[in-house]
C-alpha cells in the first residue's frame, strides 16, 4: 500500500500570511511561480525537495518547521504505525534509534527509543550549545562517556549529559540487550 505524501500546503499558507508576503511577493523572493505556490498552499501538488528548500529560505523557515500535520487538532487522536517511526542504526550496527518525536518540535526536544545488543555504541556529536540528552534505562545496563566523565546506570536510573561540545558515546556495558528512552533538549 502506498503512503500519501504529507499535506503541508496550510502550513505554508500560514507561515506567508504570518510573515505579511503576498503570493506574488513571495513568488518573487523564492523564485517559484505563483501559480505553483497556490497549488502547493492548496495541496493540489506534490513540490520537490528543491522548491520546498526554495519557499523555506523565502519564508525564513526550516524544512520540519513546515511538515507539522493538523491531523491530531481534527480528529484528536493521530495513530503512527510502527512501520512509518523512522529508525536509525549506529556505525557498528549493534544500537537502534527509534525516531518518536514529531516533526514540529526536532528543533527544540527530540526523542527516541534506544536499542542496544552487548557492546554496542552509539557515538554522536555535539548537538549545539545548552543541549542536554536525558537517558533512562529500562532494560540492562547502559554506560555514558560525555565530557570526561563515564557513568553507568541500570533499570529505572537516568543519566544526565551536556551534548553542546566534542562527542558522546552510549554504550551497552552489559552482556545482556539494553533499551531506554532517550531526550535531547536543544
Amino acid at each position: 500500500m502506498a503512503v500519501a505524501p504529507p499535506k503541508f500546503g496550510g502550513e505554508i499558507l500560514r507561515a506567508r500570511k504570518d510573515a505579511g508576503l503576498s503570493l506574488d511577493e513571495l513568488a518573487r523572493r523564492s523564485g517559484v511561480s505563483k501559480s505553483i505556490l497556490s497549488q502547493i498552499e492548496r495541496d493540489s501538488t506534490n513540490p520537490t525537495i528543491a522548491t520546498v528548500w526554495r519557499i523555506c529560505a523565502a519564508l525564513e523557515r526550516t524544512p520540519e518547521s513546515l511538515f507539522r500535520s493538523g491531523e491530531a487538532e481534527e480528529s484528536g487522536v493521530v495513530l503512527l504505525s510502527a512501520n512509518a517511526t523512522p529508525e536509525i542504526q549506529s556505525e557498528d550496527g549493534r544500537c537502534r534509534l527509534r525516531i518518536l518525536g514529531a516533526i514540529e518540535t526536532v528543533e527544540r526536544v527530540q526523542w527516541y527509543e534506544f536499542a542496544a545488543d552487548p557492546g554496542g555504541e552509539l557515538v554522536s556529536t555535539a548537538h549545539g550549545n545548552g543541549s542536554v540528552e536525558h537517558l533512562t534505562v529500562l532494560e540492562g545496563t547502559l554506560a555514558v562517556t560525555a565530557n570526561g566523565d563515564t557513568k553507568t546506570a541500570g533499570p529505572g536510573e537516568t543519566l544526565r549529559y551536556a551534548t553542546a561540545q566534542g562527542t558522546h558515546v552510549v554504550k551497552n556495558a552489559g552482556s545482556e540487550p539494553a533499551r531506554a528512552m532517550m531526550v535531547c533538549v536543544l
